[in-house]
């Protein structure tokens, strides 16, 4: 059974399926059952889905939380990270450490096939889209999650055009994808604000795309923090992506990101 969200991005939702038949589906039987929850991020936040659609997934996680089904249950919860937030404004988090999975960044032709594929067949684009996809490309990294913030304005540019690109339509996509990408970026820093300056500092001076020792990163921060909440920090950073494993040393996982947090987080006045 799938109880899906749209992607906030396209404002549009599909026809959900009635609580009853969901009900139903729940209490009958005995048997192992497998859920999938997409867009799952949209659970914690206000005013962004249908209520009734909130209602029935609300409802159905509180059975599966509390144990209350007497199944077996799996539960897939996918979304563009933010999903263990969205659970927690819900007073749901009982995870297991190893239980978020993300996914890498693809190469660049993988990258450029996906990003066509977009903008042809789901947006219908007319013409060589290649001008399109080479920019796009220059803002994502080959990241998924950069990616969609991109390539929904793109939709919605090519919608209104009738899958004519334009100049201004091109630059319009990504001044608003730029916008969705640091929203994106806020959720990623949403857990651990109470040394987000510190660690932003630490990144300063270093070159994009290069890393630090973890002794670098956690010798200013124990310094600042404590032995204890400096480690929690860590932790969390890598838990959420803020931070990566590369090359024997810790990094941001995207230039885009790293001159973000440095541009928002780094200076005295920020």
């Amino acid at each position: 059974m799938r109880f899906g969200l749209r992607d906030p991005f396209r404002r549009r939702y599909k026809s959900a399926r009635t609580e009853s038949t969901v009900q139903d589906i729940l209490g009958d039987g005995r048997k192992p059952l497998l859920l999938t929850l997409d867009e799952a991020q949209r659970l914690g936040a206000a005013h962004e889905i249908p209520s009734q659609h909130k209602a029935t997934a609300i409802d159905t996680l509180q059975f599966i939380h509390n144990g209350e089904l007497g199944r077996p249950v799996i539960l897939l919860a996918a979304g563009l990270h933010g999903s263990d937030r969205g659970f927690a404004e819900l007073t749901v988090e009982r995870f297991a450490a190893d239980c978020f999975v993300e996914l890498g960044g693809m190469g660049k032709d993988a990258e450029r096939a996906v990003i066509h594929d977009w903008l042809k067949k789901e947006g219908g684009a007319k013409g060589d889209p290649s001008a399109w996809i080479d920019a796009i490309a220059q803002e994502t990294h080959g990241w998924p999650q950069h990616i969609m913030v991109y390539v929904y304005p793109a939709l919605e540019q090519l919608d209104a055009h009738r899958g004519v690109m334009t100049a201004e339509g091109l630059t319009a996509v990504l001044d608003e994808g730029r916008r969705y990408r640091s929203e994106y970026y806020e959720g990623r820093v949403w857990g651990i604000h109470f040394g987000l300056r510190s660690l932003a500092k630490l990144f300063a001076d270093v070159p994009l795309g290069e890393s630090l020792t973890e002794a670098a990163i956690l010798e200013p921060l124990t310094q600042e923090y404590g032995f204890y909440e400096a480690h929690k920090l860590f932790r969390r950073a890598l838990r959420d992506g803020v931070l990566h494993t590369q090359a024997g040393g810790y990094a941001v996982p995207v230039p885009s990101m790293q001159e973000w947090l440095v541009s928002n987080y780094a200076s005295p006045l920020s």
